[in-house]
């Protein structure tokens, strides 16, 4: 670790070590960090880790769209390969263990810098593997970490976001796991497309109807795609008619509950979208979970459309496989009408 290269930034150090291919893949979930500290500084790590990783699904019981895995910081080499590790430490007690194994991974420099400067949080990719998130978390004190948390928080979450967008593609898109007899029927057909993992089945097709539906079953995973000639939206307020009217329509037995449904105006690959959210549920029997949608106009090909996915997975976490299907959705692209 007395090798590195460092860039320092306003506040982030970002460390460059090895090279990436020369390295094992990490390990472990893409939704857990891996949070290595002292038992005594723990509430308060709890406490900084929230301003950073501040989002929760609801489906409708609340699910952090994170889990945190706490080990001791005499085990860190069991899991440095992780694909998140994240290791913190407050204060400047020896005796603390979380504070010497910062002391003995950062350089003199960066420990004081951490110390005394406003470099709290150093964050840094690839250290011990390849596609990894590394961040080390420490400061005099709980408020000095948690101010560098409220400024820096966004973009590091992003980094975790877009990691975890990475290596689930990797996961449904690799290789022979597409179905591209498919997508290139869809493209043929309708003039649009998406990538198409394995184990996906066509569940409705209408050209008639202008609505494509597929899914997966065990955990259940569906996604549609329902497009109409033209601008079919103005507001929030027509967006919410059109979307509301939808799923009672073409799923014929759900419908969107009122209970934490979201429209939010949003960035969708290059189109200005909006993002419909909340929870779906059956109106024949006790089922339901959540839903992401989008609703968006094509210039490109003069058309309106509304990509729905959904997941119904009682019990179990459902963050995961909602973004996968979300990362699915975000596959999609229109192709020029001649």
């Amino acid at each position: 670790m007395k090798n590195l290269i460092i860039r320092y930034l306003p506040v982030l150090i970002i460390i460059l070590y090895g090279c990436e291919l020369s390295k094992p893949r990490a390990e472990g979930a893409d939704n857990e960090l891996v949070l290595v500290s002292s038992f005594d500084d723990r509430d308060d790590i709890r406490s900084i880790l929230s301003i950073i990783f501040d989002d929760t699904l609801y489906t409708p019981q609340p699910e952090p769209y994170y889990k945190t895995i706490w080990v001791d910081p005499e085990n860190f080499n069991d899991i440095k390969s992780h694909v998140n590790v994240i290791i913190a430490a407050i204060g400047t007690d020896s005796s603390n263990f979380g504070t010497r194994l910062v002391k003995k991974i950062l350089t003199n420099d960066q420990y004081i810098s951490s110390i005394e400067g406003n470099n709290q949080l150093i964050f840094s990719k690839n250290i011990f593997s390849r596609d990894q998130n590394y961040l080390i978390i420490n400061g005099p004190n709980k408020n000095k970490i948690i101010e560098q948390s409220i400024d820096q928080g966004p973009w590091l979450k992003k980094q975790y976001d877009d990691l975890l967008i990475k290596r689930q593609s990797v996961h449904l898109f690799e290789g022979s796991t597409r179905q591209k007899d498919l997508e290139e029927s869809l493209s043929e057909k309708y003039n649009w497309t998406l990538k198409i993992p394995w184990g996906y089945t066509v569940i409705r097709d209408s050209s008639e109807g202008k609505f494509f539906w597929m899914g997966r079953d065990i955990p259940y995973r569906w996604l549609a795609v329902k497009w109409e000639d033209g601008l079919v939206f103005s507001d929030s307020s027509s967006v919410h008619s059109y979307v509301t009217e939808l799923p009672l329509k073409y799923f014929k037995n759900i419908r969107y509950s009122d209970f934490l449904l979201k429209i939010e105006p949003v960035t969708f690959k290059d189109y200005g979208a909006w993002k419909i959210s909340g929870l779906w549920e059956s109106i024949e029997e006790a089922q339901g979970g959540p839903f992401i949608s989008y609703l968006f106009y094509d210039e490109l090909t003069d058309r309106s459309f509304f990509i729905h996915s959904m997941i119904f997975h009682p019990g179990r976490d459902k963050y995961l496989l909602l973004r996968q299907v979300d990362i699915i959705a975000h596959t999609f692209e229109t192709i020029p009408i001649d």
